[in-house]
């Protein structure tokens, strides 16, 4: 063989960043399913499918949160630790922890690797990509101890200084990781943070943690940076101004609608309500906890939540859905359509017509996926309730993990489906599409002439 043709083989077989992410999060992904189906995993009397253990798995990578089986009484202390090392990783990105790893191990980042952690957090160059894993190590370690710190100071007259303490250290990684796994099952099954309904400081900590957390790391450098919000990138305006629209939009809509439900919010005090409504509106941002049960609000509250999981959190950040400022750049786009305006300008910035159609594309197949898994799954289990099921789906899509109750009676091929999108909506459905079509793209040879369709 020439060498030339060596050359080309080389380069045939090199991946590009997108495939490495995929292969990785799979690989990890297998690893932790493995690790979960070992004995020392679940109690002496407990016993797990692989199906489930992969299910569990692909969850807490994903940062998901939907459970087949309860965390607490299934699994061990082990299996515990190897669930909250899942969580941390698929929050972080396993680029990010790898990178972190060669921080403590003194190894030089080579170029190839800053990509791939560009790629990962969804940046547009490597400069200062370095830097950026450092403070995201050291405020990720920072804000976590701080939540369980608080949330142990709640845990601990109840289960002690020692339980306590690993109580607030998973949940704090947990809602900081928009993951929504809970330990709460000792109390009751699948009761979330239900038993906590009073406890206002660990709702506020919990909001504190998954919005931190939903924002994005980039965000984070940019105010640590920037410190004003006229100083402040169009990213970074744009994340803050949606986040807060949509939670306060959430809060007030939770709160008038469901004041009048007795089985949620109807029989607190007013501030309980308050808080609780604030509560519900924050967590569809990925993070999957619950303080009421989800089956139990009324269908608009329900709706409602669907549209704040499917809008999710912030592009490079622990959370899912097609994020905030896709559906930031859609709205605006359209009522720039309605004005007449043919640039979409935004803070003194306009946004090329080529994102525009990027969130349009994310857009149309996030609904594709989300009506195709909802379709499938009522063809498979027709028993369950249509809603439940689409609720379900939007909630593995946008990496959420809320559920109505129905996620312990999947059958093997709906549980499929949903780890499908689970992995989907945590790696990126617009990632994965580039690693399937990525080498097949070739540059254009003909351009035809334009012309207009009736629409």
């Amino acid at each position: 063989m020439s060498l030339l043709s060596l050359k080309k083989t080389k380069k045939r077989k090199k991946r590009n960043p997108a495939e490495i992410m995929i292969v990785g999060f799979l690989a990890i992904i297998l690893l932790g399913a493995i690790l979960l189906k070992l004995p020392i995993s679940t109690h002496n009397d407990v016993s797990v499918s692989f199906f489930s253990t992969l299910f569990t798995s692909v969850s807490a990578i994903c940062v998901t949160g939907l459970s087949v089986v309860d965390t607490a009484t299934t699994w061990s202390l082990f299996g515990r630790i190897v669930i909250l090392c899942l969580i941390q990783i698929g929050g972080l990105g396993f680029m990010s922890v790898t990178t972190i790893f060669f921080f403590v191990m003194n190894t030089k980042i080579e170029l190839s690797q800053r990509i791939l952690i560009m790629q990962s957090l969804s940046l547009k160059d490597v400069k200062g990509v370095v830097q950026l894993i450092r403070h995201i190590f050291i405020g990720t370690l920072l804000f976590q101890a701080i939540g369980a710190l608080l949330l142990w100071s709640r845990f601990y007259p109840q289960f002690g200084f020692w339980k306590g303490l690993g109580m607030g250290i998973f949940h704090s990684v947990s809602a900081f990781c928009n993951a929504g796994f809970d330990l709460m099952g000792n109390i009751d099954t699948f009761s979330s943070m239900t038993s906590y309904l009073g406890d206002i400081v660990i709702k506020l900590t919990l909001i504190f943690l998954v919005i931190l957390g939903s924002l994005g790391f980039f965000v984070w450098e940019d105010i640590y940076r920037n410190r004003r919000f006229q100083k402040l990138h169009l990213h970074s305006k744009l994340v803050i101004s949606t986040t807060a629209i949509l939670l306060i939009s959430g809060w007030i809509f939770f709160f008038f609608i469901e004041k009048s439900n007795l089985t949620t919010i109807g029989n607190l005090p007013f501030h309980q309500a308050l808080i609780t409504s604030l509560f519900q509106s924050a967590m569809p941002r990925s993070a999957g906890f619950s303080m009421v049960n989800q089956a139990l609000l009324t269908k608009e509250s329900l709706l409602f939540t669907m549209l704040l999981m499917f809008i999710g959190g912030s592009a490079g950040s622990t959370g899912g859905g097609i994020k905030n400022v896709t559906a930031a750049i859609l709205f605006l786009s359209a009522i720039r359509s309605l004005r007449g305006r043919k640039t979409l300008s935004v803070f003194g910035r306009t946004i090329p017509d080529q994102q525009i159609v990027s969130a349009i594309s994310i857009l149309v197949l996030s609904l594709s996926v989300c009506f195709v898994g909802s379709l499938s799954i009522s063809i498979i289990q027709p028993e369950l309730p249509l809603l439940g099921i689409v609720f379900e789906v939007i909630s593995a899509v946008a990496t959420c993990g809320l559920s109505i109750g129905i996620t312990p009676y999947l059958q093997p091929a709906s549980m499929v489906i949903l780890m499908l999108f689970m992995f989907f909506g945590r790696v990126g459905i617009m990632t994965i599409g580039m690693a399937a079509f990525l080498r097949r793209n070739k540059l254009e040879k003909t351009k035809y002439p334009d012309t207009w369709v009736m629409m």
